[in-house]
Order: structure tokens, then sequence, then C-alpha cells
């Protein structure tokens, strides 16, 4: 799981990165888009961490509070880093479209998206095993 989800975050910044990057010039816009990607990207990881087999719909989306509380932090944490003034000087940092953050949004929630298909794939396997073997010749 770890391997997988870091392969996919990974994969993910760097692409943002090589995206942005297509002047060859490091600008203030390149680094918001690969940092705010990153941090979408540990968002969403984090979401997918709360179980190692059951879904987050099984789970429930809004069941850990705290853990809410703490995304929604995190949140506007980014937010304030890329919008409001003065964190943007102190982390270089400069304003992101909505186009933008959808972008980002998007493929964050890759991560995401494989790693519920994982856990679909594990409970299917785990059911397929714990299933009762029928023997097809004593019920000729």
């Amino acid at each position: 799981k770890v391997a997988l989800s870091a392969a996919f975050i990974l994969c993910g910044t760097l692409w943002i990165f090589w995206r942005e990057m297509q002047d060859n010039i490091i600008t203030p816009r390149d680094t918001t888009m690969t940092f705010t990607c990153f941090v979408f990207f540990d968002l969403f990881n984090a979401l997918t961490s709360r179980s190692q087999t059951k879904s987050i719909f099984q789970i429930g989306l809004f069941s850990n509070v705290p853990f809410l509380y703490a995304v929604g932090g995190s949140i506007l944490g980014q937010m304030l880093v890329i919008y409001f003034g003065p964190l943007q000087k102190i982390f270089q940092t400069e304003a992101l479209s909505l186009e933008d953050l959808v972008l980002l949004t998007s493929l964050a929630a890759s991560v995401w998206l494989v790693d519920e298909v994982r856990k679909a794939l594990l409970r299917r396997t785990a059911a397929s095993r714990a299933a009762p073997v029928v023997d097809k010749m004593t019920h000729v």
C-alpha cells in the first residue's frame, strides 16, 4: 500500500512540476503548483489511510470529526499560503486559478481512487477465501 501510494504521489507531483517547467524557468507559479499538488496528494492519502481494508464509504466520510478538523486546517493553511499576500511573500507563492485547483484536486484524488480499488480487491479476495467450498461431486 505504501509503495503504491508513494508511486502515485511521486509521479503525479513530478508530472505537475514537468508540466509547469515547460519554459525551463522556475517561477513562483511552478513551485506553487508543485507544492499544492503534493499537499493535496497528502490529504487524499490521509483519507485512504483511515482503514487498511474498508472503503471510506464503509467507515463514513464524516465519522472522524478530529480528522476533518485536521484536513480542514490543512486546506485552510494551504489556501492562506497561496492567496494571503504576506504568506505569498514568505513562501514565494502566487495565486492559482479555479482551473488550477480543479486540476490539482482531480489529479490528487487518483491516489484515493486507486486505493479504493485496491481495498475492494482485498475484500473480494478475502470473501472468496472465506466462502465455503462446495464439492460438486457430492451433489451429482
